[in-house]
């Protein structure tokens, strides 16, 4: 026999101290008895007592006692095998083991602080295989992708810088080496985790960012350092170059940001506190396509607290049937009929909904809480998400359970999500208010694994959708200029920015995707006001030559058929009504200039 809670068997040592206390309880319960009424007469004075009674009572507690505490620590007997699939990434870190990573502008040094971030990044995998890459003038594969996470940080705990004795940095090859040891069978999405201080001293690390883009490998790069740099200490006090000069490592950030952005992936710079792989995961990781890795047989044993439990209950009601009044109670409740809510739930597990919704709205009047939280249930198993969340919704409100409250919060988030039918816009308010219903579910609940994932999964969803929205709204703003319709356009490119400082600001301040469109609707906006400023201009200095007699330098302007004009015409009509007066109270100086044809300069 194996527990599978053992630490519960240490609470079992309590048993003991309260068999005193029952002992001694019991005791002195008949001590004050006695002062009340001789114990000759208990028998006739008070019905259905006696001695042995109330020590069965004692001792058929203590034994319930004794199974809740055997049943708490989950006794387990007989085994069975079952199939165990595995499902994940594959994922290759690649870390800098060069002496630069000994510098200490991050405490304790650069190398240590990486390990220690890469070991917590290893505690939020799933099914997923991890790989190492140590590197330095060379690599070499330090660990194989594998799911025996605790081999992994062993092998991990073994890194040291010049642990590869040739000195420098050779970021290509370390890519080359990561890239080589994935498994090219598999149909999961394969990520490069690169961490190092950017220093590269041979081969063309672009170069290799584009064969991993083409091989469909994400590369992310943290960089780990200060822009200002920090000497790299030595046993000699501190490393020199051949010259004698004391080397001052500092972070090359560009070219980190270049080799992650090459592949689809994005950098990160390391900061105390915050070393840049838990965003690396959330925003850049989580969302990725996972494969089956493997099937395997497991050895699973038979849990046997059932039996315990089963055993205390039948414990404490045997001790509850001494008493005359509980036989009673019991016969009431055998010979009752069953409740309602055992209709509804074997309607339910046969999938006859339409009986099992008859049954919960009587239900719902007796306890609307619970009542409207199974009925949001049967209704997503309908597929009619619109009504499970309010269902949902209600149940939230109404209940004073806090576990209750957790799972209703979570499910309408779940409700929302996968009812997204909608228009872009409306998708990304659809995914930010359900990833505020996950938020809400995981402070009841901040352990609750599923209510995380579908966390991310929102914020994704919204970062996703507005990307996608704004995109769509600069391209029709584009094409709307080449008809030179620029009110329209001006919207459009208004519309998009605000779409896009929500992601900048809140969900993914490093998108380089949204930085992109948003710099580019600016862009266009500001040539938008250029237009009308440059147009105003123009009218102002045609009034001017007129006035000074130059009237060719008018004519050319006023019959000017220039593209910023006719943007600055459609976005002020006001503008170029004045426009148009200008030219006509002109006639005269026009044809002066031409003659011939005054409709063209």
């Amino acid at each position: 026999m194996r527990f599978g809670a053992p630490e519960f068997i240490k609470w079992l040592l309590l048993i003991i101290p309260l068999i005193v206390l029952f002992i001694w309880m019991h005791r002195q319960r008949a001590v004050r008895l006695t002062r009340l009424i001789s114990s000759g007469v208990w028998e006739t004075v008070i019905p259905g007592h006696t001695r042995k009674t109330g020590r069965r009572r004692i001792i058929l507690r203590l034994l319930a006692l004794l199974c809740i505490g055997l049943a708490l620590t989950r006794p387990q007997w007989g085994s069975h095998w079952e199939e165990v699939k595995q499902r994940g990434l594959d994922i290759i870190v690649v870390l800098d083991t060069s002496k630069s990573m000994l510098a200490e502008d991050i405490k304790p040094n650069r190398l240590k602080q990486a390990q220690w971030a890469v070991r917590d990044f290893v505690k939020q995998l799933k099914g997923d295989r991890i790989g190492l890459v140590a590197f330095a003038g060379s690599s070499f594969l330090q660990c194989p992708v594998t799911i025996d996470y605790a081999a992994f940080t062993m092998m991990l705990d073994d890194i040291y810088a010049g642990i590869i004795p040739r000195g420098g940095t050779a970021i290509e090859q370390a890519l080359k080496t990561a890239a080589d040891s994935f498994d090219t069978k598999s149909e999961a999405d394969r990520v490069i985790i690169l961490i190092t201080d950017g220093e590269d001293h041979e081969g063309d690390p672009v170069r290799m960012a584009e064969q991993l883009r083409k091989d469909k490998i994400k590369l992310f790069c943290i960089g780990v350092g200060t822009l200002e740099g920090e000497l790299v200490p030595s046993t000699e006090g501190y490393v020199k170059n051949p010259q004698g000069q004391v080397v001052k490592s500092s972070l090359n950030e560009g070219l980190l940001e270049k080799l992650a952005s090459e592949t689809g992936g994005f950098y990160v710079r390391s900061a105390p506190g915050d070393f840049g792989l838990d965003r690396i995961y959330k925003l850049g990781i989580s969302g990725l396509q996972r494969n089956e890795q493997e099937t395997r047989l497991a050895k699973v044993y038979e849990e046997r607290f059932g039996w315990f439990a089963a055993a205390a209950l039948l414990l404490l009601l045997t001790e509850g049937l001494f008493r005359p009044a509980a036989i009673l109670v019991f016969l009431m409740l055998i010979s009752a009929p069953q409740a309602d809510a055992a209709d509804w739930v074997r309607a339910y597990k046969k999938g006859d909904y339409t009986n099992t919704l008859q049954t919960l709205d009587e239900m719902v009047k007796k306890f609307p809480d619970v009542g409207n939280y199974d009925r949001g249930n049967v209704l997503y198993r309908q597929k009619d998400f619109q009504g499970s969340e309010k269902a949902y919704s209600s149940a939230a409100a109404l209940t004073k359970d806090d576990r209750l409250k957790q799972k209703a919060l979570y499910n309408r988030g779940t409700a929302l999500l996968d009812g997204t039918t909608q228009s872009t816009n409306a998708v990304a308010d659809i995914a930010a208010q359900a990833a505020n219903l996950f938020e809400q579910a995981l402070a009841l609940k901040p352990d609750d694994k599923t209510a995380k994932q579908n966390f991310e999964r929102a914020i994704n969803l919204i970062v996703s959708t507005r990307i996608q929205g704004a995109s769509d709204l600069i391209q029709k703003a584009d094409a709307l200029l080449k008809e030179y319709k620029a009110k329209t356009a001006k919207e459009n490119y208004m519309k998009a920015k605000e779409l896009l400082a929500p992601v900048l600001v809140d969900f993914a301040p490093a998108s380089k995707e949204a930085l992109n469109l948003t710099n580019r609707a600016a862009e266009r906006l500001l040539m938008l006001e250029q237009a009308l400023k440059d147009t105003r201009t123009d009218m102002e200095t045609a009034k001017k030559a007129i006035a000074s007699y130059e009237y060719k330098t008018a004519a050319d302007i006023m019959l000017a058929d220039t593209d910023k004009r006719k943007l600055a015409f459609d976005l002020d009509e006001e503008l170029k009504e004045e426009f148009t007066q200008l030219i006509q109270n002109n006639q005269k100086v026009i044809q002066i200039v031409y003659p011939s044809n005054p409709l063209k300069p």
